[in-house]
């Protein structure tokens, strides 16, 4: 676990819990000699709540003693293991708990699951498994049945079973769909009772797109006002730029303070098209924001770029990106009531009491660059900000695509240049000796052979740089990735690939995912079918607009009872419909 580049990982190391980095056959092995079940807890480092809480369970000496006693456990990080993550959000789904985790899995010895559940105190997960270990020593039958029971649920949970039938999709179900999201969206209280709130940048692209090519006043109104919302509120960081992940709710009011690569990625295309679609001058500055605020705190020196940045200190003890009055007075002597009123703080509150900043209308005509340096080095004089140094193949890549996407909708040539030397990056240290790529890159370590995730984005991210200036050697490189994809993970049999390479074991469960569902990133199997599709576009060779038709048609039935699950999938049907014209 000490040896492990996850720093989630090293939060939960060496705090009691006799944790172990995989389920090995070993492990098994030894489960099966010791009769002892299996717990495996899957996280991240990326959301402040979750890592609070994990930690306060798993240092709590009553589930210590319990867990080492009974179990064999295993602790995964989602960005180092996503097929087991991707495994347990099944799992979870099914008991209808839609929290995208943390996971918490009891499995049998012969790794079929027990039980999965998300996010609990002590006293909830001190109850569970103590019903667990009743069972297995007075009805094991029981409790053998149940695994049984909850494998042949899971196995085709989130998996297409068969081919889908092959009616062409049209505009009049992405019309449905888009019509449907948005009732779901912003017609019902469900986007107001989200807590805590988390923007979905991605199906907010495929909504922006779908009103370019279908307008609807109604819709447009109300999208642009969700965006003003955004960007004006304290999820947007008007001193270092970027978005934060999360917020209490959506108010966004209150900020929680960790910021990954991938989904400001996700934002800086989200409004480089609104600056096009809505022709305001404030979703270029924004989409400009962010990368800016990539290249000044997750620009590795080398090209590549970190995958997130957090605070390690509890919530309500951080203070790192509040201000005072009386700070400002310090910095500003002269000015500090406009540097105030410009980031939004009420003037009338104790001189000593923190606020939080938010970005005003005129926020940048009255705070120079200059004085954002000043704000900047007060910042940097708290402690606790931590930045989660692994380069994912799969967020670079997103990246390389957003910086190709927004240099051609906002006319900025840097942004280009970026996007190659990031590709260049990867192509020199995120791909192994046959060619085949890593899961990421840490410190100059290469760790875990790449998911479908990793393939499907680095191939898009290819494209796009092809599709921005022509340049032949980017259409080469996505050829040479899709052939691999296509050997090692395409499944002639449905029609989509799995999430990872087929001869490859699962590492919790002993049977594969396929990546289907759009929850706050697209799915990989949606990527791979618009891959598919630029790939018909730029060579007219009908095999691939048939594999994407075949992956599309598989996806359909699902699509309208989906909401915002499936959103990279309309999109894929609105691209679709544009190649039939």
């Amino acid at each position: 676990m000490f040896n492990t580049c996850s720093p989630y990982l090293k939060l939960l190391a060496g705090k009691g819990v006799e944790w172990n980095a995989s389920l090995s056959e070993e492990l098994l092995d030894r489960a099966v000699k010791e009769d002892k079940l299996i717990f495996q807890h899957i996280g991240y480092v990326s959301n402040m709540l979750i890592r609070e809480s994990s930690v306060k369970l798993f240092t709590d000496p009553r589930v210590i003693e319990i867990l080492n006693k009974n179990f064999i456990c295993i602790a995964e990080d989602k960005e180092d293991r996503p097929e087991s993550f991707l495994i347990a959000l099944d799992l979870l789904f099914l008991n209808q708990d839609f929290s995208y985790g943390p996971m918490n899995m009891f499995i049998m010895p012969d790794r079929k699951p027990i039980v999965c559940f998300s996010d609990c105190d002590s006293e909830c997960f001190l109850e569970i498994a103590n019903s667990i270990i009743l069972a297995k020593e007075e009805k094991k039958e029981l409790l053998i049945q149940l695994s049984e029971e909850l494998s042949k649920r899971a196995k085709n949970t989130g998996v297409i079973t068969e081919k889908g039938s092959e009616t062409k999709p049209d505009q009049d179900i992405l019309t449905k769909y888009v019509q449907h999201w948005y009732k779901g969206m912003f017609e019902t209280d469900f986007i107001y009772r989200l807590k805590p709130f988390t923007p979905n940048p991605s199906s907010l692209i495929t909504i922006v797109e779908y009103l370019k090519y279908f307008p609807n006043e109604k819709m447009s109104l109300k999208i642009e006002s969700l965006l003003d919302h955004l960007q004006f509120s304290a999820i947007f960081d008007p001193v270092d730029g970027g978005f934060f992940r999360q917020t209490a709710d959506y108010s966004c009011e209150e900020a929680y303070y960790e910021k990954t690569l991938e989904e400001n990625s996700q934002f800086m295309i989200l409004y480089a098209l609104a600056y096009r679609h809505f022709n305001k001058e404030s979703y270029k500055l924004t989409a400009n924001l962010i990368y800016q605020f990539l290249r000044n705190k997750f620009d590795n020196g080398k090209g590549g770029y970190y995958n997130s940045s957090t605070l390690v200190t509890p919530l309500n003890d951080s203070s790192y990106y509040l201000y005072s009055l009386n700070e400002l007075s310090i910095l500003f002597p002269d000015r500090y009531q406009d540097i105030a009123l410009a980031l939004g703080m009420n003037l009338t509150l104790n001189r000593l009491e923190k606020q939080t900043p938010v970005r005003t209308e005129d926020c940048f005509t009255i705070i120079s660059e200059d004085d954002l340096d000043l704000l900047r080095k007060r910042r940097d004089e708290h402690r606790g900000y931590f930045v989660d140094k692994r380069e994912i193949t799969s967020h670079n890549s997103q990246l390389v695509r957003a910086l190709a996407i927004s240099s051609k909708l906002l006319d900025n040539n840097n942004m280009y240049k970026e996007a190659v030397e990031t590709l260049n990056y990867l192509l020199n240290n995120n791909i192994n000796s046959s060619g085949k790529l890593f899961r990421y890159t840490c410190c100059q370590q290469r760790s875990l052979l790449g998911y479908l995730s990793d393939y499907s984005n680095f191939i898009d991210a290819s494209l796009e740089l092809y599709k921005v200036q022509g340049e032949s050697n980017y259409f080469d490189i996505a050829e040479k990735y899709l052939n691999i994809v296509m050997d090692y993970f395409y499944k002639p049999e449905n029609g989509m690939f799995s999430k990872s390479e087929r001869s490859l074991q699962s590492e919790t469960i002993p049977f594969k995912r396929e990546s289907n569902v759009d929850v706050i990133r697209p799915s990989a199997n949606s990527i791979m079918a618009g891959n598919l599709l630029s790939f018909y576009e730029i060579t007219g060779k009908k095999e691939y607009l048939k594999i994407a038709e075949q992956q599309i048609n598989n996806i359909v039935p699902n699509l309208l009872s989906s909401g915002p699950m499936l959103s990279s999938w309309a999109q894929k049907i609105l691209n679709l419909i544009k190649l039939s014209e």
